[in-house]
């Protein structure tokens, strides 16, 4: 019978991020924040996807709410970083950072950090089945020719000291 190991062993992991010649570490978030941030991701997928969001999905963190979000998200480290003089902007880029690596995973955070807080290209893998599955690649299907479906032959060059078929020349 195989044992099991303490539960916090692994579901403590840490991101650990360097900034300004510092490491800042990130502890998961907790498991309200985390739902919170899953609902929103959907939400952010069914707006991508043209389905239906509600007022009420769309008022999912207020104004009011937003700093109090970007604290839990980034949980003790949020107030080492404002002493330490972050940037409005720096701190939404760590709190995206944090989501991607509670959401999806740590290869996705790293991705996201090393393209200078940028979603990555997609990969040639992720164009051609988009492309697949996109109904606008199919206005790019060619018609054909005839409607009868064969196809009218092409007439030869002339070249020169040869008879042209068409002036008799």
């Amino acid at each position: 019978m195989t044992e099991l190991k303490e539960l916090n062993d692994f579901l403590s992991p840490t991101l650990i991020v360097p900034a300004g010649g510092k490491e800042y570490r990130f502890a998961s978030v907790s498991a309200q924040t985390g739902l919170k941030i899953q609902h929103m991701m959907t939400l952010g997928f069914k707006a991508q996807a043209g389905q239906n969001i509600t007022e009420k999905d769309i008022e999912l963190i207020s104004d009011d709410e937003e700093i109090d979000f970007f604290r839990a998200v980034l949980g003790d480290t949020y107030d080492e970083l404002l002493e330490d003089g972050i940037s409005f902007q720096g701190l939404r880029q760590l709190t995206s950072l944090v989501t991607i690596w509670t959401t999806q995973s740590f290869e996705a955070a790293q991705q996201y950090f090393l393209a200078g807080g940028r979603a990555p290209e997609p990969n040639r893998e992720q164009r051609r089945t988009a492309t697949r599955t996109s109904t606008a690649a199919a206005s790019t299907t060619r018609k054909r020719a005839s409607q009868s479906g064969t196809s009218t032959p092409k007439r030869a060059k002339a070249t020169p000291g040869t008879k042209s078929s068409n002036t008799g020349a």
